[in-house]
């Protein structure tokens, strides 16, 4: 059986790390870590069972990993 990552949680996620880019761009970067961090945490425990999600769960997961990557390398 395959685990997922529900709509709602990837949209929250991805609403965080968009306001972690705004943060970013206004120079309040222990703002953006601190939301940075919180959905890392997610993502890292989402990566440990990697194996047993669903397809579209693996985008999802995907497409947040990246963003996280593109915001920690613009700090």
């Amino acid at each position: 059986m395959s685990n997922a990552i529900a709509y709602k949680d990837f949209v929250d996620y991805r609403a965080k790390l968009n306001l972690a880019a705004d943060d970013i761009a206004k120079d309040r970067k222990s703002a953006a870590a601190n939301r940075i961090r919180a959905v890392k945490k997610h993502l890292d425990e989402l990566e440990a069972t990697r194996k047993d999600l669903a397809c579209e769960s693996l985008g999802r997961l995907n497409h947040l990993q990246k963003m996280v990557r593109e915001l920690e390398a613009a700090k």
